[in-house]
């Protein structure tokens, strides 16, 4: 969880009306609000880690550039994820936690190929409610022995209706 903490200092003039205006912005942008998931996605191989945060869709692919870890063919990759609420206000009902690793036909692919189809290494998904500040985590170890492009997400779904989007947080391996 984030904490923004504002100190203003009582002075005359224009500075203090600045230090106002910039206040107001900074607790009314999309940054200061509380999200309902707070995500953290980690990927290890060798001595090379990414970790990726929480996005939403829609827009498709989020609006954050996803991290990218490089390993070489047969590496061991070890991924760990948390998925912690971040919704004060109940339980939400039925949340399905879905996380996959997919080839990807480039880094950085907005469309997200289907984890259930050919392309998909990884494909694990379970149902629960989520009270205020559960958590749900999880982690795998794996190698991949072709060269190419895969993407690595965990992400809610079901909560689209009551929430206008789905959360996620995503990287992509760079596979040698």
């Amino acid at each position: 969880m984030t904490t923004l903490g504002i100190g203003f200092k009582r002075s005359g003039g224009m500075g203090a009306m600045a230090c106002a205006g910039v206040a107001l912005l900074l607790i009314t942008s999309p940054l200061a609000h509380a999200e309902h998931f707070d995500i953290v996605l980690k990927a290890q191989s060798g001595r090379e880690l990414a970790q990726a945060f929480m996005d939403t869709t829609p827009p498709i692919g989020g609006v954050n550039r996803r991290p990218i870890l490089r390993a070489k063919a047969g590496d061991p990759i070890s991924v760990s994820w948390q998925m912690k609420s971040g919704f004060p206000h109940g339980v939400m009902k039925a949340v399905t936690i879905h996380f996959f690793v997919v080839r990807e036909d480039t880094l950085g692919q907005k469309p997200v190929p289907d984890p259930a189809g050919a392309a998909g290494l990884v494909d694990n998904s379970f149902v629960m409610d989520f009270a205020p500040k559960a958590a749900a985590n999880g982690a795998l170890r794996f190698a991949i022995a072709k060269p190419g492009s895969y993407l690595v997400r965990v992400q809610s779904e079901d909560t689209h209706q009551q929430h206008d989007h789905e959360h996620f947080s995503a990287l992509d391996l760079q596979i040698e």
